[in-house]
């Protein structure tokens, strides 16, 4: 049953994110106020304000929860924050929406989530990319049993040139912890780990590589503070990731992003199931294929309308759960965590050279 109630959001980090996606989309939420940018960058922090209409500016996220008390907040700051941010707001007593990655480590995201299950606290993270409509009708074929048992599975993003804000803290391996494997890998991982309904990883071995940015090629046009590849542009981490993880199930997943590649832009996610296959496109294709009569087929799914952007309905779900609906589909502390364990997992099979086994 939901019952709703009067959610005050506080917003850490006044980057490009919360100004075009988080806080227009709460704001859009009934019984729901956003009361507070925060960011160190305290110009930003007011523009950022002024241009949504946002009361209050604040540069110490801790005097922001001490005086205004916000019982949900939102993390959208460089990574190697995520952990003590989300920690004192779920110990303030809000829920909390956090970016991706939602830690740097395995360990790092259980003490997060024994937090929120001290509190009885919502903790999540906002790989929305499972809200897009090609990823909810696999979803729903998967459910109704069309693809079988799922044996193999590949997920893929790779940009052409989409190195995000180069020289800023996405590029700096103290800040963001690492590179094209903790920003758009969870999303490509979440996709493919959704449609197979989160097996459990047991073998995982990984590869990184940073072959454009220190020469500063493939650079992208977004991200807060761009700076041109110079003396002075910081670029220690990587921009491109292979892995293979192996379940329990026996099922296995390929995975590959990169922020860079000579090769075309691909985003795709292959289901490889006993009765059924898909290749999932971005947000507008899904394909089937399995037998008929004996026959090969092929079906191109008719997708419904989407209700918005899948950021909204991860921000509209992530509300229908704070108010008690427990059919809203949010990322579970189960599935954060697997997230968490493969890609640090990746992290250490790159670094190590060998196979790592959870």
């Amino acid at each position: 049953m939901s019952t709703s109630q009067n959610w005050r959001v506080a917003v850490i980090g006044a980057g490009t994110i919360s100004q075009r996606v988080h806080i227009p989309l709460f704001q859009k939420q009934p019984d729901t106020t956003v009361v507070a940018v925060c960011d160190v960058n305290v110009a930003r922090a007011q523009t950022v304000a002024e241009e949504t209409g946002v009361a209050r500016v604040y540069s110490d996220y801790e005097k922001m929860l001490t005086e205004l008390q916000p019982n949900v907040v939102v993390v959208a700051t460089p990574n190697v924050f995520h952990k003590p941010m989300a920690t004192a707001a779920l110990e303030a007593g809000a829920h909390v929406l956090c970016e991706k990655p939602v830690a740097l480590t395995y360990a790092d995201a259980q003490a997060m989530f024994a937090t929120a299950a001290a509190q009885s606290r919502i903790l999540t993270v906002g790989t929305h990319f499972r809200f897009t409509a090609p990823m909810q009708a696999a979803k729903t074929h998967a459910a109704h049993g069309f693809f079988g048992r799922i044996y193999a599975a590949r997920t893929v993003w790779q940009r052409r040139n989409g190195i995000p804000g180069y020289g800023s803290w996405f590029t700096n391996k103290d800040l963001a912890g690492g590179g094209a494997l903790l920003d758009i890998g969870v999303h490509t991982l979440d996709r493919a780990l959704y449609v197979m309904d989160y097996p459990q990883p047991t073998r995982v071995t990984g590869v990184k590589f940073a072959e454009f940015g220190p020469r500063g090629r493939g650079l992208g046009g977004w991200g807060a503070d761009i700076l041109k590849p110079s003396a002075n542009a910081r670029y220690d981490v990587d921009d491109v990731a292979w892995a293979q993880v192996v379940f329990a199930s026996g099922a296995v997943l390929q995975f590959q992003v990169a922020w860079a590649a000579n090769y075309p832009e691909t985003f795709v996610t292959e289901i490889f199931g006993t009765e059924g296959g898909a290749r999932i496109g971005g947000q507008d294709s899904v394909e089937l294929y399995s037998m008929l009569n004996d026959l090969e087929v092929k079906i191109d799914t008719q997708l419904p309308a989407q209700k918005g952007s899948s950021y909204e309905q991860l921000i509209t779900n992530f509300v229908r759960r704070l108010n008690g609906d427990a059919d809203a589909d949010i990322v579970t502390p189960a599935q954060a965590l697997i997230h968490v364990q493969i890609v640090d997992a990746i992290t250490r099979s790159a670094a190590e050279g060998r196979e790592i086994v959870l």
